[in-house]
């Protein structure tokens, strides 16, 4: 196994766990329960941890990280139809349905 993922926030591992997932990765999270450890165990060491089970998907669950990674670091966008704000991760205007310009 070999971890590919980690942060405070275990809705955020585990969302990246559904995403690797459905491309079809084997997953496991650590350290899913261990929140309520923390003050008594280092804060980084109760971390949700997310791990792929198999070497031979490796390099696919790394790069679908990477690509979920790289969205959030993307400025929101506004649509040009109805000039709402979208966030960067939306592909299509929640408003219109409008696509995100390219």
């Amino acid at each position: 196994m070999t971890l590919v993922y980690t942060h405070e926030n275990l809705t955020l591992v585990m969302n990246m766990e559904a995403a690797l997932q459905s491309a079809g990765i084997k997953t496991y999270i650590k350290n899913q329960f261990s929140a309520g450890g923390r003050g008594e165990i280092p804060c980084f060491e109760t971390w949700p941890e997310l791990w792929v089970t198999s070497e031979f998907q490796l390099e696919q669950a790394k790069e679908i990280v990477a690509n979920i990674m790289s969205q959030e670091q993307q400025p929101d966008w506004h649509c040009k139809n109805c000039d709402e704000q979208n966030g960067a991760a939306f592909d299509f205007c929640w408003q219109c349905d409008a696509a995100k310009p390219s």
